[in-house]
């Protein structure tokens, strides 16, 4: 027998895929640990059964709280795809600022410790949806999100089912994101030093050194989809920061967002030199024009829910099924953090031969 509705709570289907807990009176706005730690199983449930949860109306913790509320709360094991060796904060926030400047552009989160971040600022743009950490093979398979301080005018957080894009696909496309890999590839926006070699050298990606010094750097190959265990669905796994089809999402926004005023490119993937390529595993390009640029991202915005942030909210996502990105709008005093949680590796859940393995493509 699963789990029934804690007291206290209001349940409410937002979307298919999130669902929001609000409490019922005054006195239970207190309680969101108690009610989390208690009826663990119940909440993972949920984020299972839709893909997202939402608590609001509670008191929530602080950003100094929060990493122990996902820890100690929630029961999960925070681990940041960016971050797993769980370096010390100043080190952390040193890395970033580094590969911003290598790479040309960042989105300049921040650490305020070794799990929990500051997102960064909002521009009046769009960004290409994502999952987090989409392009290593071990990313992070829930999110967990508080919002301190929403935006001043929309700033919303978009979000996606991205296990219901692959159907939804032209047959071909569909195709090529069931047994395709993700391919990312980086020039420096400068040549290497030294230091920057050193560094690199003991990063997953793949180094090369151009005849002016710039770098081109590989990372390895990542499914282009996976199952998403509880369900056995297939969600596409994108992480769609690239120039090169960065003016697909900005065509794509600008249909789908009509009513939202001027929309800009997002900056971040115009200044970042990368090229986002669909290959097979042995890392020949399947092809990926911009007409099915547009498709896939088209048909990702048509169904979005752009989540308004409200103070206090927090929200525990899952980061395989659920896709995310930030909406365009006027940043104001937006404070919202978040906590990665829980290793996930896609290669274990490959669906190129239908089964699952844990080897990784020729080209890596």
């Amino acid at each position: 027998m699963k789990p029934m509705l804690p007291e206290g709570l209001e349940r409410t289907l937002i979307t298919p895929f999130l669902v929001m807990f609000s409490p019922l009176t005054e006195a239970d706005k207190s309680e969101l640990g108690r009610l989390c730690r208690e009826n663990h199983d119940y909440f993972m449930d949920q984020v299972n059964q839709h893909g997202g949860i939402l608590f609001r109306g509670f008191t929530a913790p602080g950003s100094d709280e929060f990493d122990l509320f996902v820890n100690e709360q929630l029961q999960l094991a925070p681990w940041n795809s960016f971050n797993s060796k769980g370096t010390p904060t100043f080190v952390a926030n040193w890395l970033r600022k580094w590969s911003e400047k290598i790479l040309g552009a960042g989105d300049y989160r921040r650490y305020l410790g070794k799990s929990t971040v500051r997102l960064g600022p909002v521009e009046n743009s769009i960004q290409g949806p994502h999952v987090e950490g989409g392009g290593l093979p071990q990313r992070s398979r829930y999110l967990a999100l508080c919002c301190q301080q929403p935006g001043e005018y929309q700033a919303e957080t978009g979000m996606a089912d991205f296990s219901s894009v692959i159907d939804r696909l032209p047959a071909a496309l569909q195709e090529k994101f069931l047994k395709g890999w993700n391919k990312y590839s980086y020039t420096t926006a400068r040549p290497l030093g030294w230091l920057d070699k050193l560094i690199l050298n003991l990063s997953p990606m793949a180094v090369e050194v151009k005849e002016d010094g710039h770098g081109i750097l590989t990372g390895k190959l990542c499914p282009a989809a996976c199952y998403v265990p509880e369900t056995d669905s297939i969600a596409v796994q994108p992480w769609s920061f690239a120039r090169n089809a960065n003016g697909q999402v900005h065509k794509a926004a600008q249909a789908v967002f009509h009513d939202r005023g001027e929309i800009i490119r997002d900056s971040t993937a115009d200044a970042l030199n990368m090229n986002w390529d669909l290959v097979d595993e042995n890392g020949d390009s399947l092809g990926w024009s911009e007409e099915e640029q547009y498709q896939f991202f088209h048909t990702i915005f048509s169904e979005a829910h752009l989540m308004a942030w409200q103070k206090g909210d927090v929200a525990l996502i899952d980061n395989v099924r659920l896709g995310h990105w930030r909406m365009n709008g006027i940043q104001g005093n937006r404070q919202l953090i978040q906590v990665q949680a829980n290793p996930f590796n896609v290669l274990e859940h490959l669906v190129h031969s239908g089964t699952e393995s844990d080897e990784e493509p020729a080209l890596a």
